[in-house]
């Protein structure tokens, strides 16, 4: 029988890792597809965004996990929010926005962040703002691993916890672990239908 998997905090100086894993694990992932650069440029835009999202993108309090070197999660805690800056932060990122996403893309992301934002439960809660496997180490429990890790965590506060997908697939995964769907959204006028979920307080 084979050892469970190792999940376990992540740090600042493991940030390349980070970078490499989440980019290798949301190659399809819709939302990213949708404002992102794409064809000869999508590897490099993914790989940038994520570069800016582990390193302070996400939020200064994000708290980053990983299996080895084959999955990741970065969760933000309460009064934390994912990717909400203030105007002078937004002015500070926009060239960087501007490179992985082009103008179209850019005005995507804007009205994409504002949306999300809109959708956050009004009570303190524990923030999945990212949780990715690479593709090759997918169906070995790896991310389920990091589920029950850091849910078990979230319950020792008593915090409700929050997620959004665009994966179908995952919907059904996170209700395994008590999420329920609280939302289902677009980006109008053509943007891909994602879903918000909220697991209760346990």
């Amino acid at each position: 029988m084979s050892p469970p998997p190792d999940v376990r905090r992540a740090g600042r100086a493991e940030s390349a890792l980070l970078v490499d894993v989440l980019t290798a694990a949301f190659g399809d992932e819709p939302l990213l597809n949708w404002w992102l650069k794409q064809g000869e440029a999508k590897e490099r835009a993914r790989r940038g965004f994520f570069q800016h999202a582990v390193n302070g993108g996400v939020h200064p309090k994000a708290e980053f996990w990983r299996v080895d070197d084959a999955a990741a999660a970065i969760w933000t805690p309460p009064g934390a929010t994912a990717f909400d800056l203030s105007p002078w932060r937004t002015l500070m990122v926009l060239p960087r926005l501007m490179s992985i996403a082009g103008r179209r893309g850019l005005d995507r992301a804007l009205e994409l962040g504002a949306l999300l934002t809109s959708h956050h439960p009004p009570v303190p809660h524990a923030h999945l703002v990212f949780l990715g496997v690479r593709p090759q180490n997918q169906g070995q429990g790896l991310g389920s691993a990091i589920l029950k890790r850091t849910l078990a965590d979230v319950d020792a506060q008593h915090l409700p916890a929050y997620l959004e997908t665009a994966t179908e697939a995952n919907v059904r995964l996170y209700q395994r672990y008590g999420f329920e769907v609280s939302a289902e959204l677009r980006c109008p006028p053509d943007g891909p239908v994602f879903w918000t979920m909220l697991r209760p307080a346990g």
